[in-house]
């Protein structure tokens, strides 16, 4: 009888943890708290919902929309935003939540639980957006014309900014970042 009790207070105490919070670079993500193995890599902008800590590691859980039976989340069906991308021998195990048919493939909305850690995490997207729109327009207007956000899908602007990334002042570590921006502010996201 206790131990259903204290069961049933735990899992309250972490549904009262569960916090959302947004990843500010690329994170490395593993199976568990201890391994040094990675499984997976989380991006920036990605939402995710912190539900417990486990010294320098969180347990998180991120939500997305898989392709059929492929190994990586993405932020909406039907588009390459990535949110998540794994090892598709780590064994992750994705809780299908629905599905849904887009120009005739299946996408799978999923949940799954890994740990990553707790750094370079912070609970405001919106900064996110602005520091990579701010890296956007400073650097990619010195060569040419700025191109509008809405100029191109979101499929199109990973290889649009790559095409021209090397040659700005953005760190590589924050290619990702302003993809992100652009992809989630493209003009098929209205």
């Amino acid at each position: 009888m206790f131990s259903r009790i204290f069961a049933f207070i735990a899992a309250m105490g972490s549904l009262a943890f569960a916090q959302t919070q947004y990843a500010t670079t690329v994170k490395p993500l593993y199976a568990d708290a201890k391994s040094e193995k990675v499984i997976g890599k989380l991006l920036p902008t990605a939402k995710v919902e912190v539900l417990k800590t486990d010294g320098k590691r969180v347990l998180i859980s991120i939500e997305g929309f898989q392709e059929e039976a492929k190994p990586a989340i993405y932020f909406v069906a039907g588009k390459r935003i990535l949110n998540a991308g794994f090892d598709g021998k780590a064994g992750v195990k994705f809780e299908k939540l629905d599905s849904q048919e887009i120009d005739e493939k299946i996408y799978n909305k999923v949940k799954v639980q890994v740990w990553t850690d707790n750094a370079d995490l912070v609970n405001d997207v919106e900064a996110l957006y602005a520091q990579a729109k701010d890296m956007y327009e400073q650097n990619c207007s010195m060569c040419h014309g700025l191109h509008p956000v809405k100029e191109f899908t979101a499929n199109q602007w990973p290889s649009m900014f790559k095409a021209m990334a090397g040659r700005t002042g953005i760190e590589k570590k924050d290619y990702f970042l302003v993809i992100q921006y652009l992809q989630k502010n493209a003009k098929d996201m209205q």
